[in-house]
């Protein structure tokens, strides 16, 4: 092995016209020199450059003689020259590819590190306005509403029972037992009809008797005025017979007025509405509950009682129209009308008793059905109305609070004048056109600083 002179063009082997180094024969290793000569300056200026990126620190290259018996080892000079060019081409790229993931690297980390610090102020910002409010004293926030003149018309909607025009329960007037019975429920039957007989043994032998005792006062009282002698019988006897045998005929006159009792009979035309008995029933005189025999009723006009209460009394006149509606029956309501009222106020309930009566020819509606009646009555004047949710009642009184065009609070006394439920209707307090707060709290006070909530 021999060393590189520095100067390499001096220690140049000689080629041959194909471009093959010499072999040396005294040194069986063969290597390929480094540095070829160049065939050409571009070649020349190219080789330099990639030997210094290759080995920077310069040391004497060590050159490989080529064995001349292994010629096969020896390499060509334009090979090597490639595998140079290749070698320096190389390594640029490598370099490249590995900035540009040094960027992408960095340009994630400052993306990161942008995010964590704006959440980071953010946060910073947010804490300082929450600690800013809370140090900050609050003013209470308020849903406010307005007052609304009343309609010209005042509606009033009232429960009801459905009655039949006329309805009767038919009682025993007699002691006995049922006969026989003619009609049941549902039967319409009319007025004098014959609905049961009752069985009444006793009656009958009371009636007997009765009738003996008049024979014997009669026969008695016709012995005493067949005697034509004068003072033989006083006119006291004759007296006491008249009045034996009067007695007797008004006994017998009133057993046989109880006797017509066994049969029972229709008072009205109508329904029957319930049967209590059947053959065999003891049945005793009396107008108890346990000795009702039927129920009629008539549907061709029907009525209704209705308790107003005392703030819709004034609205309330004999002869005003009210609708009646049934949920289960379909259609327009049926109008009637209020034939009369009870003229005073229940004191227990504090409520008017009134009856309103309408036609019924279809036979639609029937004795107790449970209806809405609705009055609608003109107005004299149109009160101011409020909404249920803005009224206090403190120990004060009723009270509601308002919000003045300074904002701030102001609470005002009121009058009822009706409740409707959802509305209420005012009699005095307010002018209609205050910001009323809609359920305020105990805490809202007269002069507190409020604020109005944005719809």
């Amino acid at each position: 092995m021999s060393t590189t002179p520095e100067n390499p063009d001096a220690s140049a082997p000689n080629t041959n016209p194909q471009g093959k180094p010499e072999t040396n024969p005294e040194n069986k290793e063969t290597k390929p020199e480094t540095n070829p000569e160049p065939q050409s300056e571009a070649k020349q200026e190219a080789r330099p450059d990639a030997n210094a990126e290759a080995k920077p620190d310069n040391k004497p290259q060590v050159k490989e003689q080529a064995n001349p018996e292994n010629k096969q080892d020896a390499q060509p000079e334009g090979k090597a020259e490639t595998k140079s060019e290749a070698n320096a081409e190389t390594k640029p790229v490598g370099e490249t590819k590995l900035s540009k993931k040094a960027y992408v690297i960095m340009a994630v980390i400052a993306v990161v590190l942008g995010i964590f610090l704006f959440y980071s102020i953010q946060k910073r910002r947010h804490l300082a306005k929450v600690a800013a409010e809370a140090s900050a004293p609050k003013i209470p926030v308020v849903r406010v509403s307005k007052p609304f003149q009343a309609s010209d018309t005042a509606m009033i909607v009232l429960p009801g029972n459905v009655q039949g025009i006329r309805e009767t329960a038919l009682n025993a007037r007699v002691n006995g037992y049922i006969k026989n019975w003619y009609v049941d429920i549902g039967d319409r039957v009319t007025e004098g009809q014959l609905l049961a007989e009752i069985e009444t043994p006793e009656l009958d032998q009371q009636l007997a008797q009765a009738k003996a005792n008049l024979e014997l006062a009669k026969s008695s009282m016709d012995r005493v005025n067949s005697v034509k002698i004068e003072g033989a019988v006083s006119a006291q006897q004759k007296a006491d017979r008249e009045g034996a045998y009067q007695s007797s005929l008004a006994m017998v006159n009133q057993l046989e007025a109880q006797k017509s009792f066994k049969r029972v009979i229709a008072p009205f035309a109508g329904f029957i509405t319930s049967r209590n008995i059947d053959i065999g029933t003891l049945v005793n005189a009396g107008s108890t509950a346990n000795n009702q025999l039927f129920t009629l009723a008539q549907t061709n006009r029907l009525r209704i009682f209705i308790s107003i209460p005392q703030s819709f009394v004034p609205f309330i006149k004999v002869g005003s129209q009210a609708k009646i509606s049934i949920q289960e029956i379909s259609g327009k309501p049926v109008i009637g009308k209020v034939t009369r009222t009870a003229g005073a106020l229940n004191a227990d309930t504090r409520t008017l008793l009134v009856q309103v009566e309408f036609d019924n020819p279809q036979g639609l509606y029937l004795p107790g059905m449970y209806a809405k009646i609705t009055f609608v009555t003109k107005r004299t004047s149109r009160p101011v109305t409020i909404a249920s949710n803005t009224l206090v009642i403190r120990t004060e009184g009723t009270e509601v609070v308002t919000v003045t065009p300074q904002h701030t609070i102001a609470i005002k006394h009121v009058t009822i004048s009706k409740d409707n439920g959802a509305t209420i209707e005012l009699a005095d307090g307010l002018k209609g056109d205050e910001l009323l707060v809609a359920n305020p709290t105990l805490n809202l006070t007269e002069g507190m600083k409020v604020s109005i909530a944005q719809k």
